[in-house]
């Protein structure tokens, strides 16, 4: 039986790249104050990086409703179609939940995949599991496939404003304050349960994004079989100084390397100017 790929849109595939792999996005939900938005569908990503005001009130998000992924499913189902359905982290979203929520009344023809990570780790899942559909492999063979890769994931990320973190309520007032006079600057670490943690902390966004690069490097133990994307939020230099610098230090040429941009999860909970480099091995 053929088989359909889904994700929810904070894999950060913009719709027309998902479009184009044969990806059906169903959308999180933004909200500017009082008014809502679909990410990718009432709301482009340039839409929603001009409205975003550091300074201001933040937008938030939601998860998909599980009405949402019931309706793309049923689609691929009437089409005669085995969906599996890649979700962003369940130890940090409800939108797994969603999901499991949605397949319960599709017999077992719909498989909701807990990715584990979260932007472009979700992405790289996401696209692989594209890749395998697209060649005619089943859904057993597609979802065997997509549980040795998150075995090998990592991610890695820093971000220069903890001002944004705080407002979003990622950290609390007294971590903005250490964090400030201290002068340091986290980097997080996508754990293998999905979560995220503390990796290090250090003096300079200088020294973190150098840091994320050389503890992607050391943490990748066949580099020419994986698969690396960079995401940034809203700074593409920074995000080209990055790839340039892990195919520097890489000692070999991987699989793929590529950049996204951050969509609306990201930024809207850690602000414009980070970096992020997501890992797995094929």
């Amino acid at each position: 039986m053929p088989v359909a790929i889904v994700s929810d849109s904070t894999c950060d595939l913009r719709p027309p790249e998902a479009l184009s792999q044969g990806i059906d996005l169903v959308p999180i939900l933004v909200r500017f104050g009082a008014a809502e938005y679909r990410d990718g569908v009432d709301l482009e990503l340039a839409d929603f990086y001009r409205r975003l005001d550091p300074a201001g009130e933040l937008p938030t998000t939601a998860p998909p409703p599980a009405d949402a992924f019931a309706r793309t499913f049923k689609s691929h189902v009437d089409a005669g179609q085995e969906v599996i359905c890649l979700t962003v982290s369940s130890k940090i979203s409800q939108t797994y939940a969603n999901a499991e929520a949605a397949a319960a009344g599709f017999s077992g023809q719909v498989h909701v995949v807990d990715t584990k990570s979260l932007s472009g780790g979700a992405a790289l899942l996401a696209t692989g599991a594209a890749r395998l559909a697209r060649s005619g492999a089943d859904a057993s063979a597609i979802r065997a496939s997509i549980a040795r890769w998150i075995a090998s994931q990592h991610g890695f990320a820093a971000y220069p404003d903890l001002q944004f973190l705080a407002k979003s309520g990622r950290i609390n007032k007294a971590q903005l304050l250490l964090g400030q006079l201290m002068h340091v600057v986290p980097i997080v670490r996508l754990d293998a349960d999905g979560t995220l943690k503390a990796e290090a902390n250090v003096k300079t966004f200088e020294l973190a994004k150098a840091m994320v690069v050389d503890i992607t490097v050391r943490r990748l133990e066949h580099p020419n079989r994986a698969r690396i994307v960079v995401v940034h939020s809203h700074d593409p230099a920074l995000a080209v100084y990055v790839e340039a610098e892990l195919r520097k230090k890489l000692g070999a040429t991987p699989k793929e390397l590529t950049i996204h941009e951050a969509g609306p999860t990201i930024a809207a909970n850690s602000g414009p100017g980070g970096i992020a480099v997501f890992t797995m091995e094929e």
